[in-house]
């Protein structure tokens, strides 16, 4: 392990977009492949396009799923300690529409090989031992209890049950203490038999290394896996809501949230420079100068353009004093009026959108952001061409293209608000 975080310091990885060339590999498009040759490393994630919108009526049960898979024993050694003797790194994350795996490790394919063969045996396993699960109850027991002291997470939660209503995208992807606790071993691996499938699953790697030796960690991923996807994608459907949770907390938070555009929409790259003005780029925004530094309200505000494929929105938000929350919830109402209107020059168009390109090139200079970029590039269908695209995209953004996508592509009729924290009586 110290041999990889000594090259890590003393490389950086310096890569232009001219440079940046995504491959297919295997003639399939789920399988993205760049190869970069600062360093002698190589970054794998493989994705499941299903999350916790597949959980059914066990909340929490993905998760659960791949936690006790990725803490299990293998030959009788923890999954994690094959990675720490090499100098490797396993991480694995849960999100709502999937599930990731990645892998970090030197460019040395034989190496890369049995560490995807010690997950194949994993996942692949259909025996769960059952203090490994209990334990791992336990932890997103406490983990629940933790998340439900903080106003912050009670706000995330009460944004997806009532903007998600009906749908998967509800339920926090950990779950709920009952749910987890009623969750059984056969549950979990029938679960994971359904999850792991070729269907669902895409493929990214970055790194220093050929793409015929890419295609053999593709099949070594995928040989042992089912050939049929099990689940039905759930439905993307924003609803509308005002909704206040009564929190005893010094400080409220606030989220406004308004219907946007999808990330495949034509009408993106003007919204997201339109947004950078409102409040995406921190100081210089309007809701920063209106919020903080015109009246002091909150330390920070902002606003978010949150996309997927199939829909989006703008997310707003922020936390001050309980007794400026009605204040501070009409600033920023008046702010989206005056988004509505957009009363911007080219020239300063123009000069945003340089500074999204440049903070764009931050998103490419090493390994593991190219690797989350070229992963969201996969799930989302953006191209072998995206940094292309990207690029020209950005540069036709107008005032007056910026103008048609406010009026055609932001629901400006369907604000969502929601506050957690303490009334104050006026």
């Amino acid at each position: 392990m110290r041999y990889l975080f000594i090259l890590i310091a003393l490389f950086s990885l310096q890569t232009s977009h001219a440079n940046i060339k995504i491959n297919s590999l295997a003639d399939n498009s789920n399988y993205l492949f760049i190869e970069t040759k600062t360093l002698p490393i190589v970054d794998i994630n493989f994705t499941i396009k299903n999350g916790s919108t597949v959980d059914g009526t066990y909340h929490g049960l993905t998760n659960l799923m791949l936690n006790t898979l990725m803490s299990s024993d293998v030959n009788s050694k923890k999954i994690v300690s094959y990675f720490e003797d090499v100098g490797a790194k396993l991480s694995y994350s849960i999100e709502k529409e999937s599930l990731s795996i990645s892998i970090r490790s030197l460019s040395d394919i034989e190496q890369i090989l049995k560490l995807v063969d010690i997950i194949n045996l994993a996942i692949s396993s259909n025996e769960i031992d059952e203090n490994i699960l209990s334990l791992e109850k336990d932890k997103i027991s406490r983990n629940i209890s933790e998340v439900e002291k903080r106003p912050g997470s009670t706000l995330n939660a009460d944004i997806s049950k009532h903007l998600f209503s009906g749908t998967g995208f509800e339920h926090q992807k950990i779950g709920t203490k009952k749910s987890i606790n009623e969750i059984t071993s056969t549950q979990v691996i029938e679960h994971k038999n359904k999850i792991f499938n070729i269907k669902d699953i895409e493929i990214n790697i970055v790194g220093n290394i050929s793409q015929s030796d890419s295609k053999r960690i593709i099949h070594a991923i995928t040989k042992n896996m089912n050939t049929e996807s099990q689940f039905n994608k759930s439905e993307y459907k924003l609803e509308q809501s005002i909704h206040h949770t009564e929190f005893d907390s010094t400080q409220s938070h606030l989220a406004i949230i308004l219907p946007a555009v999808s990330r495949t929409s034509p009408h993106y790259h003007n919204i997201l420079v339109a947004n950078y003005i409102f409040g995406g780029s921190g100081f210089g925004s309007w809701l920063m100068e209106e919020i903080r530094e015109k009246r002091g309200l909150s330390y920070s505000v902002s606003s978010y353009l949150v996309s997927s494929k199939d829909g989006g929105y703008l997310k707003i938000s922020l936390q001050t004093k309980n007794e400026n929350i009605k204040l501070a919830k009409n600033i920023i109402l008046n702010q989206i009026k005056r988004l509505q209107l957009f009363d911007v020059t080219e020239d300063q168009i123009s000069s945003v959108k340089q500074s999204i390109l440049r903070s764009f090139e931050m998103r490419t200079d090493t390994n593991k952001k190219l690797l989350n970029l070229l992963s969201a590039i996969n799930s989302l269908e953006l191209g072998l061409d995206y940094f292309e695209n990207y690029k020209n995209n950005l540069n036709q953004v107008s005032k007056k293209s910026i103008e048609k996508a406010l009026k055609e592509a932001v629901d400006f009729n369907r604000i969502s608000v929601f506050t957690v924290g303490k009334t104050i009586e006026e």
